[in-house]
């Protein structure tokens, strides 16, 4: 299996710097390597939070890749993301990068720059409600997977891996067992304030959990949803007060009323 002959970087005349990286990441899955992205969003209770995406690869794929300086990673960086690596992890690599988001609306942006505008991550929501009693996060978004990691390709990935979408003809990707649905998974998970308690996902330690693979042609579009509830405490306790002060007043009222009979 022979490793990957160019530099990859992202470019600044890409999509979006997530999905040529993706892409790249795609292409080594194609070489019968193994790849796991895991997206985590984390929501503060201000409707703030961060978006961390770790990209793992096994040692086939590490490999194949070659030299872990050719993944060069500067264009995320430029984009505003943190980013960490490729470190070894495993006996493979791993790239880990965070990128804040300041608002609702921010957040739907950053999801679209990990999956393209438009792609893989589609109406994205992030609804805060103030009640008087508690105060609820709702998350919601599409996700739309073609099953076929050649959806994070493009011209210009096409252009480093020789001119094909993921650098083999569909006969090579064939033999090389392309068809394995699990040569590649996309995590996608969800953490909000004080924990998930509803989901249409899995919910583990208050973390809502979905997957789907990248790879195999089996296809994903399903709408992924994650509510918390948090009680004010503070309201709790002054409205416990306030009905122990309303009968502590009707207990003397009643007491001084038969006084004066």
């Amino acid at each position: 299996m022979p490793a990957l002959s160019r530099s990859l970087s992202p470019g600044a005349r890409t999509r979006s710097p997530w999905v040529l990286v993706l892409g790249i990441l795609a292409a080594l899955t194609a070489a019968a390597c193994r790849t796991d992205v895991d997206v985590l969003v984390a929501v503060d209770p201000a409707g703030s939070g961060k978006v961390t995406v770790t990209a793992d690869l096994d040692a086939d794929a590490a490999a194949q890749l070659g030299d872990p300086s050719r993944l060069v990673l500067t264009d995320l960086a430029d984009a505003g993301w943190d980013v960490d690596g490729p470190t070894a992890w495993r006996g493979g690599l791993r790239v880990v990068a965070v990128r804040r988001f300041s608002s609702p609306e921010e957040l739907s942006a950053v999801l679209d720059e990990v999956g393209g505008a438009g792609g893989v991550f589609s109406d994205t929501s992030l609804v805060l409600g103030n009640g008087l009693l508690s105060d609820s996060t709702e998350f919601r978004t599409r996700l739309h997977l073609t099953g076929d990691p050649a959806q994070f390709s493009d011209e210009q990935l096409a252009q480093v891996l020789g001119g094909l979408p993921l650098g083999r003809t569909p006969e090579e990707l064939a033999a090389e067992g392309f068809d394995s649905a699990d040569a590649a998974t996309l995590t996608v998970r969800v953490a909000l304030p004080d924990g998930v308690d509803e989901s249409n996902g899995r919910i583990t330690k208050g973390v809502a959990r979905w997957s789907a693979p990248l790879a195999g042609g089996t296809s994903t579009d399903t709408d992924l949803r994650a509510s918390a509830s948090t009680l004010r405490t503070s309201t709790l306790v002054l409205v416990a007060l306030g009905a122990v002060l309303l009968v502590g007043a009707a207990v003397v009222a009643v007491i001084g009323a038969a006084r004066r009979d």
